[in-house]
């Protein structure tokens, strides 16, 4: 089978999900089987790896190791036995004769005499290009840089090698492929998976309990290979009881947050949970009363066959302990659900969600962030509906203005108010009066201003309350 697997498809997902240390982007022992052929990917299978203690072999030290492959892992596993090395610049894989599987000098980037696939060959080299956007400038591969080894006679088979991370990031044999896969929610399970460990979604909250969900974007600094953050913003969830909706039992919440980059505070709104003897609905998910543990396995679907991949796992922020659900599915989400509290929420990207803060039974952890204020450039602060045929809004103009708003109906997108007015330099209050709003409605709130230096536009929504 011909085999060309894209570099996007290989990597995807290597750089944006980080630890503390780059070093630690490798420490999942889970991977992925696949094929791709006619642009097609096809799952085959899973393999998760365990390592054992060092061992010399014609006195050069190897790591031993297992790698188990399956389809489900509750149910039968292939095991196997290698021995590996990064040593002397050298990546070498044994089997369990401690025969040559693969042996590759990754620290030259000439043409080498190799062996990939127990086949000895002539090798060459190729940079892999992992910049997410492009100067034009020549790529000045480092140890960083991944690096694909491959057969002159046979580009379809060939390994990809991480120096720094000392990681065989995936390896083809023409056939198909095995990848690691790397990012904080592939650690997250593997760490489950090590330790066995389980939580229950039967959660015990009182009154006046809540947490803070906070969202950081995340990188590496080139420099220093240490994670660095960017505030993004955060949601408080607080529960105010159990209520009946249209005759179905469902517990009431209060939410409210704010956005550290547009300076947008989201006002407490109500939220309602359906939930039942078996579980609870969050939107259109469904959230078992269960006990959860490691569970990786390829589906079957109508679309063909899925990733799903469970674990629970340990986070610590700033003293705050707190366990957590880690789903994987074949889409570019990460899915979480906390054991403790009823609010599942989702990563996609370098956004990173951790819970800063929680009350439960009345027992405060962590430390809740707070809003802060921009003042160098125009932001709306809040956008509130506190009377009835009356929406107030809030903005912060760095110079006067004019200003021109105007609330739609969300779904016919008729103007039903509208206001223009002049800005201060500073803190600015609107009134939009309208006697067609109508109560627990959603409508579009656009904003057009202008000003000696500058113009521009926002766009947010509000609810009406009366």
């Amino acid at each position: 089978m011909k085999q060309t697997i894209t570099i996007f498809l290989l990597l995807y997902g290597y750089i944006a999900c980080g630890q503390s240390y780059r070093s630690e982007l490798a420490n999942s022992k889970i991977y992925i089987r696949a094929t791709y052929f006619e642009k097609k990917n096809e799952y085959i299978g899973l393999q998760t790896r365990t390592d054992f203690a060092d061992t010399i072999i014609e006195k050069v030290k190897y790591i031993k190791l297992e790698t188990s492959d399956f389809t489900d892992y509750s149910e039968k596993r292939e095991i196997k036995t290698f021995y590996e090395t990064f040593e002397n610049g050298v990546y070498c894989l044994l089997d369990n004769s401690k025969k040559v599987i693969h042996k590759i000098n990754y620290q030259t980037d000439k043409e080498q005499s190799g062996t990939i696939f127990g086949k000895q060959s002539k090798i060459s080299l190729e940079f892999i290009d992992t910049r997410s956007s492009y100067s034009g400038d020549s790529l000045i591969p480092t140890k960083k840089t991944p690096r694909k080894y491959y057969q002159n006679d046979n580009s379809d088979i060939y390994l990809i090698i991480i120096p720094d991370l000392q990681s065989l990031a995936v390896a083809s044999n023409g056939q198909f492929y095995t990848k690691q896969l790397m990012g904080d929610n592939y650690n997250d399970i593997t760490n489950g998976l090590q330790n066995n460990f389980k939580a229950s979604t039967k959660f015990d909250i009182q009154k006046g309990d809540e947490i803070q969900l906070f969202y950081r974007r995340k990188w590496y600094n080139e420099t220093t290979n240490i994670a660095e953050y960017e505030d993004k913003q955060f949601k408080n969830f607080k529960y105010l009881g159990d209520t009946v909706v249209k005759d179905k039992k469902a517990i009431k919440f209060e939410i409210e947050g704010y956005n550290y980059l547009s300076g947008f505070y989201d006002s407490p709104k109500e939220f309602f949970m359906p939930v039942t003897d078996s579980g609870y609905y969050f939107g259109n998910q469904f959230v078992p009363f269960q006990d959860f543990k490691t569970d990786l396995k390829i589906v079957e679907t109508e679309k063909g066959k899925d990733l799903y991949l469970q674990g629970v796992t340990f986070d610590t922020i700033k003293g705050n302990t707190y366990p957590k659900i880690v789903q994987v599915k074949s889409d570019p989400y990460r899915y979480y659900i906390l054991p403790f509290f009823p609010m599942p929420f989702i990563e996609f990207g370098n956004v990173q969600g951790i819970i800063t803060y929680m009350k439960i039974k009345g027992i405060e952890k962590g430390k809740k962030r707070e809003r802060a204020y921009i003042i160098d450039e125009n932001n709306i602060r809040d956008i509130i509906c506190n009377k009835k045929n009356e929406v107030e809004v809030i903005i912060y103009f760095v110079d006067e203005a004019e200003v021109e708003i105007e609330i739609q109906d969300s779904e016919t997108e008729k103007v039903e108010g509208s206001l223009k007015s002049k800005a201060i330099t500073g803190l600015n209050s609107f009134l939009v009066r309208s006697e067609k709003f109508e109560k627990d409605k959603q409508y579009n709130v656009l904003i057009n201003f202008k000003s000696q230096n500058n113009s521009g536009s926002f766009s947010k929504s509000v609810k009406t309350k009366y």
